[in-house]
């Protein structure tokens, strides 16, 4: 089957099918979904209230359990005054309320406290603002049922809400209530009862903040309900000191912190959410009408089906104005393609236009080009590989190299020095078989020997020129490095780097592992090179000689710096090589870098 058919059978398949499916089932299923979804919503939302909400009597708790060790607590309840004593009494107790009133500054919702003495005694401070509490004495406090539960805390906090104990709170319904037991710090005997009166405007504030929405109708209502279903806050303040008869407050207890259903509040049908407050049974309720949430999911189902029609039109759309195009273009490049394989890389797409068939076009032609010049470099890399070898070959053995060696050791017999004769002898044998060892790769440990073993003959040739010095670090000598990599480079130094030198030359050679790769590095103090020598080192000016000349550059100059650093590119690859640092008059600096290897992970 063409491009064509097959192009129109998954656009019927891949899009126009998904699409009416994908509308049919956003129809059926959004309304259920998106109502569970929303109740998580909501259940997330009410636990970043109800944390708000602990986080503030938590802070509470931790104000009023510095407060009851505070010396103008504990100094209080010790002292034993009758308000109704004389005026040195009155005087004194006027100076403690003084002093406990320096607790209300540390938080500012504080808006009273109060101690009762078990000895009768009543100390009392608040704001400026008013208050309409009212203390009961200590013997009817002690007659109420709060206080056995105060007393059974042992000291923890018990908290009153707006709209409970009315008696013992006062009148003044927007105002939370804490009762706690005070005992002496040093004996832990009981002194007395503490109670603070704290605003509910900042409680009030967070549940504002949460009901963002602007109509009535869709906002959300929080409340605060006691374990009897007493609503003591509302955010729409109409239903506080009412009772509520949802069923959801009641469903909390135990450790269980959250519930959640449909039910009636109010005489409407509601989506009702609750948070276990942890304090005295108290919990956070939200509400939210469902009737509100019936008509956003319509609204969304709405949507959906519109934005389903009106992608299978632009779908339909698409297929017919561009498809066929991007067909033509496709086929137009496979067919190019087949003739590439065929051999024929002068072959080019047209490629005219703004779209992605234009970049596709380009990129075939760049693709073509890139694989034009790769095969041109392929076969410039193989004719320098061959070159390179063939003046490995030629430098294995240097004939004139060989005839001075020689020339020397007959020198050394007609003055009878065997130990020389030896030494020459040996050092030769070794530079040989080095140079004749079949493989292309030794270890480090050859080629220093093999390099060393030249400069020894060197040496003894010309002990007035130069002197040198090896530094290789044991590590290295078992790694794998390619043959006649160093000694090309030695002789380098000692034919054009010597010549004119006023003075001793010095070759320094030192062997060493630098970041995870093995480091060669050949310095001299001789003459130098200048910026055109380095040009033709790094390719920048090139050297052609022909064949019928090879042998003779081979001879002049030895392997060559040049043939070095090709040898080494081509077999580690360009990341490795070797690298040049030179000024006339300063010497040279050779640094050759290969990767680590063994024999056995070759």
């Amino acid at each position: 089957m063409n491009l064509r058919p097959k192009l129109l059978l998954a656009f019927i398949g891949l899009i126009v099918v998904p699409l009416v499916a994908l509308g049919i089932a956003s129809f059926v299923n959004s309304e259920r979904l998106l109502e569970k979804k929303y109740s998580e919503q909501t259940e997330i939302t009410l636990k970043a209230v109800g944390g708000n909400i602990r986080y503030f009597f938590k802070e509470l708790d931790q104000l009023t359990d510095s407060s009851v060790t505070s010396s103008y607590v504990q100094d209080a309840l010790r002292s034993s005054l009758d308000p109704r004593g004389d005026a040195s009494s009155l005087i004194a107790i006027g100076q403690y309320e003084k002093s406990l009133g320096r607790i209300l500054f540390q938080n500012p919702a504080l808006s009273m406290i109060m101690l009762y003495g078990k000895d009768g005694s009543i100390f009392k401070s608040s704001r400026n603002d008013p208050t309409n509490f009212r203390p009961i004495s200590y013997e009817l406090l002690q007659s109420h049922p709060i206080y056995k539960e105060v007393m059974k805390k042992n000291g923890l906090p018990v908290w009153i809400g707006p709209y409970e104990q009315q008696e013992l709170t006062g009148s003044d319904l927007s105002l939370f209530t804490q009762m706690r037991l005070v005992k002496d710090y040093e004996t832990l005997n009981d002194r007395g009862i503490m109670i603070t009166q704290v605003k509910t405007n900042e409680i009030d504030s967070m549940l504002q903040d949460f009901a963002l929405p602007s109509e009535e109708q869709t906002k959300t209502r929080y409340l605060i309900v006691n374990r009897d279903g007493l609503v003591m806050l509302d955010s729409l303040h109409a239903l506080e000191g009412k009772e509520t008869d949802s069923q959801t407050t009641l469903k909390l207890q135990g450790t269980e912190r959250y519930a959640s259903q449909r039910s009636s509040f109010g005489d409407e049908d509601s989506l009702v959410s609750a948070y276990n407050l942890d304090r005295n049974g108290w919990v956070l309720v939200s509400v939210k009408s469902w009737q509100s949430l019936t008509s956003e999911n319509v609204r969304f189902v709405q949507w959906i089906g519109g934005i389903t029609l009106l992608c299978l039109i632009s779908a339909v759309l698409f297929n017919i104005f561009f498809v066929s195009r991007v067909a033509k273009a496709i086929i137009r490049v496979v067919r190019k393609m087949r003739l590439v394989e065929q051999g024929m890389l002068d072959i080019r797409v047209p490629a005219a236009g703004r779209d992605e068939t234009v970049l596709l076009a380009r990129s075939f032609n760049s693709m073509v080009e890139t694989i034009s010049r790769l095969l041109r470099e392929v076969r410039t890399e193989q004719e320098r590989k061959q070159r390179a070898e063939m003046m490995l070959m030629q430098a294995q053995i240097k004939p004139h190299f060989l005839f001075n060696t020689l020339e020397s050791i007959n020198a050394m017999a007609a003055q009878n020095e065997g130990a020389k004769i030896m030494q020459m002898v040996r050092r030769l044998s070794n530079l040989l078989r080095t140079s004749m060892h079949q493989s292309e790769v030794i270890t480090v440990r050859q080629e220093v020997e093999h390099v060393r073993s030249y400069l020894e003959i060197q040496t003894y040739r010309f002990e007035e020129i130069f002197t040198y010095t090896l530094d290789v670090e044991e590590e290295v000598l078992d790694y794998e490095v390619l043959k006649l990599t160093l000694q090309p480079l030695v002789e380098n130094c000692i034919q054009h780097g010597f010549e004119g030198l006023e003075g001793v030359g010095l070759i320094a050679i030192a062997v060493r592992l630098r970041e995870g790769a093995v480091e060669f590095e050949i310095k001299d103090n001789g003459i130098g090179m200048n910026e055109a020598a380095l040009r033709r080192l790094g390719g920048e000016e090139q050297e052609n000689p022909g064949l019928a000349d090879a042998a003779e550059l081979g001879e002049r100059r030895g392997l060559g710096l040049r043939n070095v650093a090709d040898r080494l590119r081509i077999h580690y690859g360009p990341a490795y090589g070797l690298r040049i640092c030179s000024q006339e008059g300063y010497g040279t600096v050779i640094r050759i870098r290969i990767p680590r290897s063994r024999g056995d992970e070759m």
